[in-house]
């Protein structure tokens, strides 16, 4: 649908304006799906939202009816959430927090309020679920790449109490790590203690880094390539071992904390000319 046909529906569902300006303001509402979608969703034991930024794993595998009938929701960052498709669930983003009804003020405030997640405020969707009771998996499963470096390094969320960062979160210090996905399964392999280790991920967040694409992988319906700091690219090698890892590549030239930098720079001398036009 287009971006006005989707405000049209979520402003149909409140009786009161929204502040849905920017396509961007979307990822606050993602918690609200379930009862803005819920027509579409009927048939569906469960729903969920991720970002667009992602590489998904074998999620049948990790995410069996079993494990999946254990919890309401699952997961607690805004890259992959899923929920159990019940009405109350679907409503949950509605409920108090110490009194207050904290979706209205997402809803109609225009900048992003970081509702979807767990970050700087308790006041999200994941304190809901919790202070009302329901069952929630938290563990981070993800291969989540910060965002702060040219390589990759995983950055993962261990919970508030468990890191000395704000809002939970631990870098690892950087591997030297082979990405792969292979027959829909997500890898890392490294040398360890003069072993190889093998990793498997629910899923891969990228952040917003720019990548590059042989247009080969589409064209000759390859099942497995290689994830490098800067492109998807095909595998240049026949099978991983102790003996072939230091000659595969894993790491490309990659200008991507340079390009944050340069995007930011632009965005403060836009402010700045804003300002400037405003006072005179």
């Amino acid at each position: 649908m287009s971006f006005s046909e989707c405000q049209a529906i979520i402003q149909a569902k409140f009786n009161f304006p929204i502040a849905l300006i920017q396509p961007y303001k979307l990822c606050d509402l993602k918690p609200m799906y379930g009862y803005i979608f819920e027509e579409y969703i009927t048939n569906y034991k469960y729903w969920g939202h991720c970002d667009i930024d992602t590489i998904m794993g074998n999620l049948g595998k990790w995410l069996t009816d079993e494990f999946l009938e254990q919890y309401d929701k699952l997961f607690c960052l805004g890259h992959l959430t899923i929920y159990r498709n019940t009405v109350e669930n679907n409503r949950t983003f509605m409920f108090p927090y110490n009194g207050k009804e904290v979706y209205k003020d997402v809803l109609t405030t225009p900048s992003i309020y970081t509702f979807d997640e767990v970050w700087k405020d308790n006041a999200n969707i994941c304190k809901l679920f919790e202070i009302y009771k329901k069952k929630c998996f938290t563990e981070d499963l993800s291969l989540n790449i910060a965002c702060a470096y040219n390589k990759f390094h995983r950055i993962r969320f261990v919970g508030r109490n468990q890191s000395p960062l704000l809002n939970g979160y631990k870098i690892e210090n950087y591997i030297k790590a082979l990405y792969l996905w292979d027959k829909g399964n997500l890898y890392r392999y490294f040398i360890q203690n003069r072993q190889l280790v093998h990793e498997e991920f629910l899923y891969m967040h990228l952040q917003c880094r720019k990548m590059k694409m042989n247009k080969d992988l589409l064209e000759e319906n390859i099942d497995s390539f290689k994830i490098i700091n800067d492109k998807f690219t095909k595998k240049d090698f026949n099978e991983i071992t102790l003996k072939t890892f230091p000659h595969i590549k894993k790491v490309g030239l990659c200008w991507h904390t340079q390009r944050l930098l340069l995007k930011k720079i632009k965005r403060r001398i836009k402010r700045l000319l804003n300002i400037e036009n405003e006072i005179r």
